[in-house]
């Protein structure tokens, strides 16, 4: 047999076999390449993406897949074969059809940035946006505009940009049904009817373009999520108005099962998948900083579904663990086999529900929570594509008859189900998921997202207007640098003559309390003299109080200049300080906002459990907050600066170090002035670590844990100087250190030596000491 029949017959007998062959190179000539883009090979040439300048987007799909040899073929949302990609402008859709008003300019379609503006007739009153704008996204701003003469039992429903509504009696029980323009996908409720309540049943819909997006500002808006350390659950049989922004509400202590669901198919990228997965975590890390303890459940899917976790194990309700497990998940098995079947991943969710009740009846709870007071979050990460298996609609429906969920009335049961369904990559199946997103009055349950923004949008979504007053929390998507360290203080002292201005910086910990260093004053300053910045907010200051056994002569009569043991003061503030995204306070050692940031049991954790955890034996990393100037030196900012705590081998030498310092080069035992009650930072062993600048002092060193922020020390001195009136770049702060010596080293004074000072300072505050 020739070399080349031998291998094809290889070939046939593997595929028979049904053993996966690798594909075939696929040529990449003229025929592949997009008008007006470019084309990038990914995940070892067998995908090619189209990429397309800003305001365009690739027409009509932005990834195609090497099988067998050929690029797979191009088809538009109504499956018409497309044999050139190409470049299209982003543009927004017209307007099909406007009730009770005209708007201007009528136009067969408009640009981004162009806008309609809406007028109603005499006697009818306008609600949604007067003028929308075409966004960048595709998609318009604003609200529905409704133009209604208030005459019916429900009030005008509105229809969609791009849309056409079927039905203009709005009496109880009546219907309207929606349509959208060609090549637009409607998304929300194709039918809703009036209710007695005088709102109207599932969610607004929307016509889309098949290219558009929603922006995480969007996501943010529309799923809020209330968890909070003092979230009340409202009552289960309280009607909530259709004015009223519903939540995902969960009780301290009660019961919410959270399952989800990671589409881990061929047709997900494993970049994505990566994305999704590190979303996911981000969101149960932020759920838990809320002190809740749902069950979780974790399952991943493509042919079969495989589940990571049940809601019925021990650790369904261990955010670490759960989140140890999401950290492990492989998907090679999934990625054998070519299947998505996503009836079988909600099958599996369903059998969990099937599970639990049977074990609550044999606990002879009766009703089972599981099916009567237990609330239910399916969180759904999917392109939609499922191709085997079968439709998993019905699935959904036999979930909702064992929760008891009714289509409308007032007694739907509908808040015990939330079905939030997310998008992801690039060529989602809207039709597919808008079948399963919860359809709720005012809410959006389908978002389409690009991958990169999967992450910031998790971090925006939850509503934490009532969590501002919990310590160590931040915003850690890109924002402004005061939202990321919201503890950051400013602190200027007037002085008198040539002295001028000494600023520092300090930590807020209270609503009236800024913990700093007390160096920073001297005997003479008044409090009138001080002044406290906060997100440039001004507060005047009512007393500083230092620790009464800093005095910084007190070896002055043995040729010690400068002694900074107890570097600690504290700042009362005159006014309250009001909490916000930008005045949020730290989290301080051996308090119960600790313990719980630590999720650690209130009742039986200790401040030595605190030590132990946040300075156990090593190098521990930390960091510091400091000033910094863009590149085009217009701006300031902040960045912060990672150092590791030298509580090992090398902290003998970091102590040393002392000695270069241009106050202590006499000393014999330098134990005397770098007493147990410092912890120290810099020096290039292990790594090269940053060095804090003069204007650092007072401000915190700080350990993360858990995505919690907890102070540890107070930034006191340092062996040199290694800023001299410079100040880092924002965008490259680490090219600043390149010249730091390798004992320039810095002090900061150890919050765990001055416990009791602080709790008899802070009694006050509601801080809640050990």
């Amino acid at each position: 047999m020739q070399r080349a029949h031998l291998l094809l017959y290889i070939a046939s007998v593997l595929g028979a076999l049904g053993t996966d062959v690798v594909d075939a190179r696929c040529d990449l000539t003229k025929p592949y390449e997009i008008i007006g883009g470019k084309t990038v090979l990914l995940e070892n040439d067998t995908l090619l993406q189209y990429i397309c300048p800003d305001g365009q987007y690739p027409y009509p799909t932005e990834y195609r897949k090497c099988e067998n040899g050929y690029w797979s073929t191009m088809r538009n949302k109504e499956g018409r074969v497309i044999s050139q990609a190409r470049c299209r402008d982003i543009r927004c859709p017209r307007i099909a059809e406007f009730e009770n008003g005209y708007f201007e300019p009528p136009q067969p379609y408009y640009n981004i940035s162009q806008n309609i503006t809406f007028t109603c007739y005499g006697g009818y009153s306008m609600t949604g946006s007067e003028v929308r704008f075409c966004l960048p996204n595709g998609k318009w701003s604003g609200k529905t505009t409704i133009c209604d003469d208030g005459t019916g039992h429900c009030s005008n429903p509105g229809i969609p940009i791009g849309g056409r509504k079927e039905g203009n009696e709005y009496r109880v029980e009546y219907r309207v049904r929606y349509t959208c323009e060609r090549g637009l996908i409607l998304v929300g409720s194709s039918e809703r009817i009036c209710q007695e309540s005088g709102s109207w049943s599932g969610s607004e819909p929307q016509c889309r373009q098949p290219f558009a997006y929603d922006t995480p500002e969007e996501v943010a808006s529309n799923f809020i999520s209330s968890l909070t350390e003092t979230a009340e659950v409202a009552d289960a049989n309280r009607n909530i108005s259709s004015t009223q922004k519903r939540r995902i509400v969960i009780k301290k202590g009660g019961t919410m099962n959270i399952y989800f669901l990671l589409d881990a198919s061929k047709s997900i990228k494993q970049e994505d998948f990566n994305n999704t997965q590190n979303a996911t975590i981000k969101l149960i890390e932020k759920i838990s900083s809320y002190d809740v303890s749902p069950n979780y459940a974790l399952i991943t899917f493509a042919t079969n579904s495989i589940e990571v976790l049940n809601t019925m194990q021990a650790e369904s309700t261990d955010a670490a663990k759960v989140i140890e497990l999401l950290e492990n998940v492989n998907t090679a098995e999934h990625k054998k086999k070519s299947g998505t079947n996503l009836k079988r991943a909600l099958t599996t969710v369903y059998e969990m529900m099937i599970s639990q009740e049977a074990e609550e009846k044999r606990l002879r709870l009766n009703p089972p929570p599981i099916s009567n007071s237990t609330r239910h979050v399916i969180i759904l990460l999917t392109d939609g594509r499922y191709n085997m298996g079968g439709d998993p609609v019905p699935v959904m429906d036999d979930i909702k008859e064992f929760l008891k969920i009714k289509k409308s009335g007032s007694n739907s049961r509908n808040e015990f189900l939330d079905v939030y369904v997310f998008a992801i990559g690039k060529d989602a199946n809207e039709k597919s998921l808008n079948a399963l997103a919860s359809h709720k009055p005012g809410e959006t349950h389908l978002f389409i997202l690009k991958i990169e923004d999967l992450q910031r949008t998790f971090d925006e979504m939850i509503d934490e207007s009532e969590a501002l007053s919990m310590c160590g929390l931040a915003k850690e998507h890109k924002t402004d640098d005061q939202k990321k360290n919201p503890w950051n203080t400013n602190i200027s002292i007037r002085r008198a003559g040539r002295a001028g201005f000494e600023n520092c910086k300090g930590t807020l910990v209270s609503e009236y309390y800024i913990l700093t260093a007390a160096h920073c004053f001297t005997v003479e300053d008044k409090a009138n003299q001080i002044t406290v910045t906060i997100a440039k907010e001004q507060y005047s200051v009512e007393k500083i109080q230092v620790h009464k056994d800093y005095q910084i002569g007190k070896l002055k009569h043995r040729g010690i200049p400068e002694f900074y043991d107890y570097d600690i003061a504290l700042i009362k503030l005159k006014e309250k300080v009001e909490f916000s995204f930008n005045a949020r306070p730290i989290c301080l050692p051996c308090t119960q906002g600790t313990t719980r940031a630590l999720r650690k049991p209130l009742a039986t954790t200790t401040c030595q459990d605190h030590e132990n955890e946040l300075l156990p034996v090593g190098n521990i990393r930390s960091f510091f907050v400091t000033n910094c100037k863009s590149q085009n030196q217009q701006t300031r900012g902040l960045v912060r600066r990672p150092v590791q705590i030298k509580n090992s081998d090398k902290k003998i030498a970091c102590e040393q170090d002392a000695r270069n310092a241009k106050f202590y080069k006499n000393i014999t035992n330098i134990k005397e002035v770098v007493t147990d009650n410092f912890l120290c930072t810099g020096g290039q062993d292990p790594v090269l670590d940053p060095n804090t600048c003069k204007g650092d002092s007072g401000g915190p060193l700080i350990v993360q844990k858990k995505l919690r922020y907890i102070q540890v020390g107070v930034i006191s001195w340092g062996v040199v100087d290694v800023c001299s009136h410079n100040i880092a770049s924002c965008e490259e702060p680490e090219k600043f250190q390149r010249r730091s010596p390798s004992f320039a080293r810095d002090y900061h004074f150890n919050l765990f030596k001055v416990i009791p000072w602080l709790k008899e300072q802070l009694a006050d505050e509601g801080l809640e000491f050990l």
